[in-house]
Formats: structure tokens, sequence, C-alpha cells
């Protein structure tokens, strides 16, 4: 492994073509929705389950309290609103949010990336509002899982992530999304394709080049292999 800053010459992403039909790169956590003129980073299909499981206990406490109101004592009824008031509208929020929220929008027409609020704005209010002339490149980096703290069990899995970011002309930099997948070779190839299609379909929109600061595999030279580096002395 080893550090290669590289940038590509601007082209269309690799494998989704720019077609009306909106086509899907899965990230982590995430979905990177390519549209003609249009990106949205949203929620996974599977965010919706969540909501929906609050939804139905908020509205089964609900429930209980109108079918047994009579048999509860007033502190185990206020506990039950209390439980019900708090649940329903966060959950509902989730839902909707699941749905039509988006934490990164980039549009072609408005010629801005917009960073979005998160649950509890549904994904509509922006709190980060960048104009395509002041991004100076879209940028694919290593991102830190964080080390096992002395006598923690390391998990199961050896992971690597990567991290795609937008990088201001002042030097501010505004994470985008982060893919994760497990660190066997196939995996580690097929997770950096998907965080390099997203980094360049968003840079071929904004018209920018993509900054490659992740540690990629170095191949090997036909002449390398010629001259026996990098193959294991025989006995």
């Amino acid at each position: 492994m080893f550090h290669v800053p590289r940038i590509p010459a601007l082209s269309p992403y690799n494998c989704f073509a720019m077609t009306e039909q909106a086509k899907r790169i899965p990230l982590d956590r995430r979905v990177c929705v390519v549209r003609e003129d249009r990106i949205d980073l949203r929620p996974e299909r599977g965010a919706i389950i969540g909501p929906a499981v609050g939804l139905l206990i908020g509205a089964t406490i609900f429930l209980a309290i109108v079918l047994f109101a009579e048999d509860l004592s007033l502190t185990v009824l206020a506990v039950m609103l209390l439980a019900a008031v708090t649940v329903t509208p966060l959950s509902a929020m989730g839902f909707v949010y699941s749905f039509i929220g988006a934490a990164v929008v980039v549009e072609k027409s408005k010629q801005s990336v917009r960073f979005q609020q998160g649950v509890m704005g549904l994904g509509i209010g922006t709190y980060e509002l960048v104009p395509f002339w002041k991004i100076k490149h879209i940028e694919v980096e290593d991102f830190s899982l964080g080390e096992v703290p002395p006598g923690r069990i390391r998990p199961p899995l050896d992971l690597r992530a990567w991290d795609i970011v937008l990088v201001k002309e002042s030097g501010k930099r505004l994470p985008i999304g982060q893919v994760v997948s497990g660190n066997s070779n196939d995996l580690v190839d097929e997770g950096f394709d998907r965080a390099l299609d997203a980094a360049e379909a968003i840079a071929s929109m904004v018209g920018k080049p993509v900054v490659i600061t992740a540690e990629v595999e170095q191949p090997m030279e036909e002449t390398d292999v010629d001259a026996g580096l990098g193959v294991p002395p025989s006995d």
C-alpha cells in the first residue's frame, strides 16, 4: 500500500452514465442518487425501519391509554403519555426524512452544493451552501475507524473505509459521505470503486477535479516480475 495523490482528467464517472434515469451508488448508511441535473445523498431505504417501528410503538401506547385508562393509575398513565408524545413526533420526523430528506444535494441548475440538517430538521434546512465556484476539488481519502482501546476486544471483521470530502478554495473540508468495506482484496476494490464513482459523479457535475489521497494498491510492473522483485526467494 502507498500514498498516491492523483488528479484524473475530468470525465463522466466510470459506470454511471448521465441519463434521465436515476442511478444509485450505495454508501455507508446513505445512497448517492445521481440524475442528469441533480445528485442527492439521502438515507438508504432501510432507514425507514427504525422510524416505522417508533410510530408503531407510539400508536400502541396511545391505544393502550384509550383502552385501559380506567384500570391504570394516574402515574402510569402520565408515564405512558409522556413516552407516546416523545416517541411519536420523533419517529414521524424520521419517517418523513427517510422519504424526502437528503444530507447533501448537488444541483446543476442552482450551481451549488447544499449540506442539510438531519432528522430533527427533516433534511430540509440548509446549514452550509457552497457555490460551484468556491469548490477546489472533490477528494477521496482514507477514513479512520478509530483504534481499539487497550483491553478491548477487536471487532471480528477487518474493515477499510474511505471518506468523500468537498474541499473549498478556502481550505475548509466538508465530508459528503463514507464507504466501508471488508479489508480483503475483492471487497476493498469494490468499496473503493463505489467511493470513486460517487466522487467522480459529483466532480463531473460541479466541474472540478477528483483528488485521491487514499492508499491504493500498487500494481506490480512486468519488468519487476521479470527481475524477480517482490517475489519471495525460493529455498
